[in-house]
């Protein structure tokens, strides 16, 4: 399948998933990618931008890649969409067992900011952000 992409950058392999629906029907594929990063790096991002939803089989396909790095004493994180978080209701699932970032680039300054190991004062800091307020000027034009 050509949906999940292999990036290697700064030591970091990242992994984009670039779907709006992530299935079962991907969850051998980022899993084997997944493992196969794992010999190479020991640090991870998973680019789910992309996504609006990821079912069960996607979701534990990455729980068990993870739970395999964290004995071998790497890292993986997520990078989601605010559509994602917004619109899933397992965000809180996820975000009990990943560390979320909302680009790669903070998940890129994260990790390499802490010899490998997600920084939680970082994690704290996005975490607690609040999105700037958007403000939307329209001209009226009345009519008599």
């Amino acid at each position: 399948m050509n949906a999940i992409h292999r990036i290697f950058k700064n030591g970091v392999a990242i992994e984009r998933v670039t779907l709006v629906r992530a299935t079962m029907n991907e969850s051998p594929e980022i899993k084997a990618n997944l493992f196969d990063d794992m010999a190479d790096c020991k640090k991870i991002i998973v680019d789910l931008s992309f996504c609006d939803y990821i079912d069960s089989s996607f979701f534990g396909a990455l729980v068990n890649a993870y739970r395999k790095m964290i004995a071998k004493g790497g890292s993986i994180v997520l990078v989601l969409s605010n559509t994602f978080l917004t619109n899933s209701f397992i965000y809180n699932d996820i975000s009990s067992i990943f560390k979320v970032y909302h680009s790669i680039k903070e998940a890129l300054h994260a990790l390499n900011n802490a010899n490998g190991k997600v920084n939680t004062n970082e994690y704290q800091k996005l975490y607690e952000r609040k999105e700037p307020a958007k403000i939307v000027q329209t001209h009226l034009q009345l009519i008599p």
